[in-house]
């Protein structure tokens, strides 16, 4: 009898502990997705999908379309090679701020890699409003970076853009935009406008 409660009581630990573990499993998952980036202070991938989810359901014919724009900077592996990693993140970070600078009130700024952040712009009525928007981000960036005193770099952005449909998702619209951004990438290599 006394054999059989002690299985019990193990059993019922080992249920707690694995409930215990699942808990403090999902609490990590939460943070993750709820912590901003350490080096800019952004939204990182997860909760970008978040706001774009709640973005999407909000869309409509009166409230205008989604854009979504993928924006990678050309130049920041040069300046690591060049000065090392604490400059180029230092410089990553200004660009996230030059970039939160240029967008509208109420558009979202995410990074999602190392040189790879994409903005969330709700409420555009026309595709030439979020050109008019990838535009002031390109200007952003006629200015070299000052990581620290003393160093200038040349930073070209590329910026690829999408717009919601009927059928978007989060995944859809990054995919899209990302690959308008990579097309773009790829003229300005053929050009030999390499920035």
């Amino acid at each position: 009898m006394e054999t059989i409660r002690l299985e019990e009581s193990q059993d019922a630990l080992a249920l707690t502990a694995a409930v215990v573990a699942a808990q403090r499993q999902f609490a990590q998952r939460l943070r993750q997705r709820t912590v901003p980036d350490p080096l800019t202070g952004l939204p990182v991938r997860s909760l970008l999908i978040d706001r774009l989810e709640h973005a999407l359901a909000a869309a409509g014919p009166h409230t205008g379309r989604l854009a979504v724009l993928c924006c990678t900077l050309d130049g920041i592996t040069v300046l690591e090679d060049l000065h090392g990693a604490a400059v180029a993140d230092a410089a990553r970070a200004e660009a996230g701020g030059r970039l939160v600078a240029s967008v509208r009130q109420g558009d979202v700024v995410a990074r999602i890699s190392a040189q790879t952040f994409v903005l969330l712009c709700p409420g555009v009525p026309e595709r030439a409003d979020a050109e008019g928007i990838a535009r002031r981000v390109a200007a952003a960036f006629d200015e070299t970076l000052r990581p620290r005193p003393g160093i200038e770099h040349r930073v070209r952005i590329s910026v690829g853009v999408a717009l919601s449909g009927h059928a978007s998702t989060p995944a859809s619209l990054i995919a899209s935009a990302n690959g308008a951004m990579t097309r773009i990438r790829h003229e300005r290599q053929g050009s030999g406008r390499h920035g």
